[in-house]
Formats: structure tokens, C-alpha cells, sequence
């Protein structure tokens, strides 16, 4: 054994442990059956681990239920129907873009990265975040990162890969069906925003 490596030496170990305590504190193969089914029931519903035991879930401290927002500002100023306009006319294009990419997956989509593209987002969303009580804005604010960072993602991987001579080659599989997620995450942080005002 003293040849041997440490990391093995530690994982004989501990099947070795694992073991034991499974003749010792588990009654028969039924019981580990039992437990491994519901060891793996519980990591696929670790979402709804609260509800397991009969206690409902608790909403996060940035989760809010739209339908409780309180708006302490005028959401009928120019501004804000301004910001809400901005944020319409960019979820309008991530639905256009998501449609292109299922009909084409090489789809031109490089109209969608524009300077300051990120810039204005955040500030037509920062507009929206003011209008909300603190307890609101956190929600918001929220939904605001998710919008940002999905916008982020999309933005990285729309170009068309290049080599080193600068010769465009078609998007790979991988690199669409990131697109296409960081796509519908924008689409759904962006509805979700929408329903607080």
C-alpha cells in the first residue's frame, strides 16, 4: 500500500466505510433500494424540497409575486412609458431572433450587438426599478440582472466563429443551443419584469 496513491488509498477507504455502515445500519437490499430512490427523488425535486415535508416553499428575499408590487411612482410619466417601450421593443427582438434560429441556425443575428446595447437596457430597467418601493425594486432588480446577463451571453456567442485570417465559419451546434437558451431566459426575465406595472 505504500505505493500507492493517496487519492486511491482515501477512495478504498471509504467504500470500505460505506460499506460497513450499510451491514450495520441497513437492514437489506430493499432498504438501499428504498433509499437510493428517494435520495434521487429528492435531488430531482430539490426545487420543491420545502413542499416534500408538507411546509410550503418561502419566495427567496428577491422574489416577489407581481401581483403584490407596490409602485410608489408614476408609471404613467413619459419616462417610464419610455423604458417600458424600450423593454417591449427588446423582448420583440429576442422572440424574432429565437424564431430565426429555429427556421435557420445560421441565421445573421449580429444586429442585435449594438453599442450600448447593455447600457440602455440597464437604464431603461433602472427607470423601472425607481418607481418601486424598496421591497419591489429588489424584485425587479432582479429580473433586471437575469435580462443583463442572458443579453451578456447572447452577445458573445451570436458572431459567427472567425479563424485567423478572419474567414467567418457557421455557428456550431453547441454555440446555437447556448443562444437559444440565453434567449429564452431574456424572454422570461423580460415578461416577468413587465407584470409589476
Amino acid at each position: 500500500m505504500t505505493g500507492m496513491k493517496r487519492s486511491t488509498r482515501a477512495l478504498l477507504l471509504l467504500g470500505a466505510m460505506g460499506a460497513l455502515y450499510s451491514q450495520a445500519f441497513v437492514p437489506g437490499r430493499r432498504a438501499v433500494l428504498s433509499g437510493g430512490l428517494l435520495g434521487a427523488l429528492s435531488l430531482s425535486e430539490s426545487a420543491k424540497a420545502a413542499d416534500f415535508f408538507g411546509i410550503p416553499s418561502i419566495p427567496g428575499p428577491f422574489e416577489m409575486n407581481p401581483n403584490d408590487a407596490v409602485v410608489i411612482g408614476d408609471a404613467k410619466d413619459p419616462k417610464i412609458l419610455e423604458a417600458r417601450k424600450k423593454v417591449e421593443a427588446l423582448q420583440a427582438q429576442a422572440e424574432e431572433a429565437l424564431a430565426k434560429l429555429e427556421k435557420d441556425p445560421q441565421a445573421d443575428l449580429a444586429y442585435m450587438i449594438q453599442d450600448f446595447g447593455i447600457g440602455e437596457l440597464r437604464l431603461a430597467t433602472n427607470a423601472i426599478n425607481d418607481i418601486m418601493d424598496d421591497k419591489t425594486a429588489a424584485a425587479t432588480q432582479r429580473w433586471q440582472r437575469l435580462m443583463i446577463q442572458a443579453k451578456y451571453q447572447w452577445e458573445i456567442d451570436v458572431p459567427f466563429p472567425t479563424t485567423k485570417k478572419g474567414e467567418e465559419r457557421p455557428r456550431g451546434e453547441k454555440r446555437n443551443d447556448r443562444i437559444k437558451e440565453s434567449l429564452k431566459k431574456y424572454l422570461t426575465a423580460s415578461k416577468e419584469l413587465l407584470k409589476f406595472f
